[in-house]
């Protein structure tokens, strides 16, 4: 687990991430297959709109022949299977300066995005990284959106279940009566509230947060670039407070455990 270093400072690039691998994480060290990039400025993401990918973006989408069999359940899910990668180059130097070189033209600090990214696309990327003995860019922070969008949801909620009730008649008059029968009313719908079967919890994968935002699915998932797309797109729903909690939960990249 990444020790919690905050940094609350100003990201003034904001690179959403995603990356896709040869299985998951208990799955013999993972590999890269694919990753993509879209950085946005801070300003011009504060000025974004719902539903709305900004005119400006840089992007870098690649994929990477992973030198080892892909998991059969990570194909199923991401229609990439081993020998349609074969033509592509593995995670060398070259990649590894692709994307060192394509982070540092950014407007410095960056934080890289990603969803769930503390416990599957950093320390995967780092791992990769280190592998070739090549290093992030200095300073780069990073962010998991997944508690960055459960903190939205949950304050959201909060605001809601706070709003006073709206009374259907201000000039009622006043009985000791009206207040016991109220009490009574309550207690009965306590006990029914109780008696009835818990809800289940709420999930907080990427598709489920979007289709809660949007009240429909993302046409494509477990595409790095696709999934990159309905990152940002439920991030700029509402931006000011995304950027905000980015900002407030940002910890540096090189404090991220490598995987492998």
């Amino acid at each position: 687990m990444t020790s919690a270093i905050y940094c609350q400072q100003q990201c003034n690039s904001l690179v959403f991430f995603d990356l896709e691998t040869t299985g998951l994480p208990n799955f013999q060290n993972p590999r890269i297959t694919e990753l993509s990039f879209c950085a946005i400025d801070r300003s011009t993401f504060l000025q974004g709109t719902p539903k709305n990918i900004p005119r400006v973006t840089n992007r870098l989408n690649l994929c990477i022949y992973p030198s080892r069999p892909i998991d059969l359940v990570a194909s199923e899910m991401t229609l990439l299977y081993t020998d349609m990668l074969e033509c592509q180059s593995p995670f060398n130097h070259d990649v590894a300066n692709i994307i060192s070189s394509f982070l540092n033209r950014l407007n410095k600090p960056i934080c890289l995005i990603a969803h769930n990214g503390i416990q599957f696309d950093f320390p995967i990327f780092k791992s990769e990284m280190n592998r070739l003995g090549e290093k992030a860019p200095d300073g780069m922070l990073c962010a998991d959106s997944l508690p960055i969008f459960k903190g939205l949801e949950e304050s959201t909620e909060m605001i809601k279940s706070q709003s006073p009730p709206v009374m259907a008649n201000s000039s009622l008059e006043i009985n000791p009566f009206n207040f016991m029968n109220e009490n009574k009313s309550r207690l009965t719908t306590d006990l029914k509230q109780q008696q009835k079967p818990k809800s289940p919890s709420i999930r907080f994968n990427l598709e489920n947060v979007y289709q809660r935002i949007y009240g429909e699915s993302p046409q494509v998932t477990h595409n790095a670039e696709a999934d990159v797309f309905t990152l940002l797109l439920a991030a700029i729903a509402t931006p000011v407070d995304f950027v905000s909690r980015v900002e407030h939960a940002a910890i540096p990249f090189e404090t991220i455990k490598k995987c492998w």
